[in-house]
């Protein structure tokens, strides 16, 4: 991840409502329900590649506790700013400037946690292997919201960067994954399903994938051994 790219605001058209296409929205509503299906038994949201808080809003509905993580300062200014205006209680609600190889160290509130990488927060960070390390490390079932990697998925999601505004893009596609670029600080992957079973499998957790939002991938996991983790 160009981590000047989200700091200077260049990365906030991902996630503005007003430039995302249909499908795009559909996917990320899909994505809650997604979260619904997890959630049964789950006091507190932790939320890896936060930004500012994107599924706040769908933890207090919940009752549930929430801390975002992100490596962006701005990003959790402005959360903290939200929980502020919010008045919501800070033993519940918080955010923490980290990178996700420091998940093992962000203080949680009381509770069963779950880790929720959300809208391929995961495919932007720059060592994909070492925060799968810390997340088994952390001890946390996780959920890990990314993309397929087909050429209809590649499709949407050309698309989408398109409708964002993003010129000059550039996609490979390797061993790994599908990468979409450009000269702005772009820099983003959906990793094969084979790669990333090869990656769990190394740091200790296991997952499976759930097919989501028509051109999605949520999996669902937790470290090996845990009671929690995938048969």
């Amino acid at each position: 991840m160009t981590t000047q790219f989200y700091a200077s605001g260049a990365g906030d058209r991902l996630v503005d409502a007003d430039l995302l296409p249909p499908v795009v929205q559909a996917l990320l509503a899909h994505e809650e329900r997604m979260l619904d299906s997890i959630s049964a038994g789950v006091d507190v949201l932790v939320e890896v590649g936060s930004m500012s808080g994107l599924h706040l809003e769908w933890a207090v509905r919940r009752g549930l506790g929430y801390v975002g993580v992100d490596v962006v300062s701005r990003y959790v200014a402005e959360g903290r700013a939200r929980l502020a205006d919010r008045a919501l209680p800070a033993d519940r609600y918080r955010f923490a400037l980290a990178d996700a190889e420091e998940l093992p160290a962000v203080a949680l509130p009381p509770g069963r946690a779950v880790a929720l990488f959300p809208f391929n927060s995961f495919g932007n960070m720059d060592r994909p292997r070492a925060v799968l390390t810390a997340l088994a490390d952390s001890g946390l079932p996780f959920a890990i919201s990314t993309y397929r990697t087909d050429r209809d998925a590649s499709r949407r999601r050309r698309e989408y960067y398109d409708a964002c505004g993003y010129t000059g893009l550039r996609v490979t596609e390797d061993a790994d994954g599908v990468r979409f670029r450009n000269d702005e600080g772009l820099d983003t992957v959906a990793y094969h399903p084979s790669r990333l079973a090869e990656w769990f499998r190394a740091a200790g957790l296991a997952a499976e994938p759930v097919e989501f939002g028509g051109f999605g991938l949520f999996y669902v996991g937790a470290p090996t051994g845990s009671p929690l983790a995938p048969a």
